[in-house]
């Protein structure tokens, strides 16, 4: 399930660069439900010691100037958020808590709701093609002998790419589920080029991810799934969400 929100700054809203952290704040703190915000951010649900959040957001979208001396971009008028879960509750938890209060603040700067609407897109098809609303990351952690963490990065043209991006969308899928799913699943590039390629930070991590375009095929319930929950690491940090260039239907005001 999917929310898009439109809001708009009486001022040009000020953000830093990397703004991913802030909207991820801001998405908490707006959930009316606190225990349920306290679960999300604190427990999640669950894949052996794996916590997953089971929801992602885009990048922000609408007129902006980058400010690169003060590392800041600063959007002049409308802007859009879009919020993706498979959580239902979560999605219509955060549209309520927007409509009955629609000034809020981000980053301490006054934001008012402009318009909401909810769409469930569903794929149920083989195949279907997806453009990154947010970048996609993935990633494996190593531990060297002498105790340091080594995080390696993997681009879409490396051959274990599809396969750790298939590893992680199972382990979600049974977190919320609890159900192994043997269907199978695959994704490649079909448009990513150098320039899609985005080195970002979020609190003290430096982490690469991709835009662009990609083909996913399989089991159409794991691409639904997948389309639900963002593809890659770190969704909930603003990581991997997508939408539908073909391959599916977009049911509005669900």
């Amino acid at each position: 399930m999917r929310l898009k929100i439109l809001f708009r700054s009486s001022d040009p809203l000020h953000l830093p660069l990397n703004y991913q952290e802030i909207l991820q704040g801001f998405i908490y703190s707006t959930l009316s439900d606190k225990n349920f915000a306290s679960f999300l951010h604190d427990k999640g649900f669950l894949y052996g010691e794996r916590k997953f959040k089971l929801f992602t957001f885009s990048r922000l979208t609408g007129d902006y100037i980058l400010d690169r001396k003060k590392k800041q971009i600063v959007f002049t008028d409308q802007v859009t958020l879009q919020v993706s879960s498979v959580v239902p509750e979560f999605i219509q938890d955060l549209g309520q808590s927007l409509l009955t209060l629609p000034v809020h603040r981000l980053l301490h700067q006054k934001i008012t709701i402009q318009e909401i609407s909810y769409s469930r897109p569903r794929i149920s098809e083989n195949q279907c093609l997806v453009r990154m609303l947010s970048p996609m990351t993935i990633y494996s952690t190593y531990q060297k002998d002498d105790g340091q963490k080594i995080t390696q990065y993997f681009e879409p043209v490396d051959m274990v790419f599809s396969y750790l991006i298939e590893q992680n969308l199972r382990k979600k899928y049974y977190s919320f589920y609890r159900v192994e799913l043997d269907e199978p699943f695959e994704i490649k590039p079909v448009k990513v080029t150098r320039k899609d390629k985005v080195v970002t930070r979020f609190k003290d991590f430096i982490i690469n991810a991709w835009g662009g375009t990609y083909e996913m095929t399989g089991s159409p319930r794991l691409l639904d799934f997948a389309y639900q929950v963002g593809l890659g690491g770190r969704n909930s940090q603003g990581f991997g969400m997508t939408e539908l260039v073909s391959g599916g239907e977009d049911e509005k005001g669900v």
